[in-house]
């Protein structure tokens, strides 16, 4: 892992029970109670003050994706899971009462949540329904949107009633899969880029964009002229929260080099730099997300 605190531009995701390898990919998560905007053991969200902005973008050859987690929790987490024969490889940013809020695989795919009113998700009798740790099931078993497109497709998914789910992979396709009209949606761009904040999209009339942060990202995105990791940084600060859905982590995704440019609690000058291949031969483990940065007591940065 690389620590700097002089990156310009850089941009944007205690021992406990870890995700095993040759596991079911959340058969070892029955420790952790998950409330709060994402999902709870029961595979739903549940309601609160949140925020998050997700921007996915591809263009000039790049693939990046960029997330603010809006929560007034500053107890964040960073669980590493390397591959086994039957599951990918996977970093999943969090906290401590709900470590898996979003993250990337080894092979490329971005996965995270946003927040909803109630979309008045009703089951599909034909299916059946998951009953598995959404996230972490999504990013051990599939490689690609069409791979968690089709994951919708088969099972009923009762956390689409307050939560949409931004996807994008390393080829660059990107969509948000929410729950509009009495049927999952999976809605795409026609644009190089694709902004998820916490309204569903398949809901809103031409013109009548119900959220300032979204709002924020087009402009500064319609008028970018080239994509890199400093105007993705940029629009993470322009859309950050202050108060109740308190801004605590921003990542910027670069999904087809697998680096992971983090921030902290707003500070957008200081970024560590993780690079997914090399923290997954580390082995499994959980981390303190503050505990990375050199201004806390215990990073491993500050002792250098």
């Amino acid at each position: 892992m690389h620590y700097t605190s002089t990156i310009p531009g850089c941009l944007i995701l205690a021992a406990v029970l870890f995700v095993s390898g040759g596991q079911n990919p959340d058969e070892s998560l029955a420790f952790s109670s998950d409330r709060g905007l994402f999902l709870n053991q029961e595979g739903r969200s549940a309601p609160g003050p949140f925020g998050c902005t997700i921007i996915m973008a591809r263009k000039d050859g790049l693939v990046l994706v960029g997330n603010n987690e809006d929560r007034n929790n500053p107890q964040t987490t960073v669980s590493i899971v390397p591959a086994s024969e039957k599951y990918y490889g996977r970093i999943v940013f969090g906290y401590a009462d709900g470590p898996f809020q979003g993250g990337v695989n080894d092979q490329g795919l971005f996965i995270d949540a946003n927040s909803v009113r109630s979309a008045g998700w009703e089951p599909d009798t034909a299916k059946p329904t998951c009953s598995w740790m959404l996230m972490m099931t999504l990013l051990a078993t599939c490689a690609s949107c069409e791979d968690v497109k089709a994951f919708f497709e088969q099972y009923n998914v009762p956390a689409l009633d307050l939560a949409r789910f931004p996807v994008a992979d390393r080829s660059g396709a990107s969509m948000v899969v929410e729950y509009a009209q009495g049927r999952v949606q999976f809605v795409t761009s026609e644009r190089w880029y694709q902004i998820a904040t916490n309204f569903i999209m398949s809901n809103v009339k031409e013109g009548t964009i119900p959220c300032w942060r979204y709002r924020t990202a087009d402009s500064m995105l319609s008028k970018a002229k080239t994509l890199d990791v400093a105007l993705i940084r940029d629009v993470l600060e322009a859309t950050h929260q202050e108060g109740g859905a308190l801004t605590v982590y921003s990542n910027v995704y670069d999904l087809k080099q697998g680096i992971v440019y983090l921030y902290k609690l707003r500070d957008f000058e200081e970024c560590v730099v993780m690079n997914l291949c090399d923290e997954l031969k580390k082995g499994e483990r959980r981390l303190e997300l503050p505990s990375l940065f050199a201004d806390d007591e215990d990073s491993p940065g500050k002792r250098q």
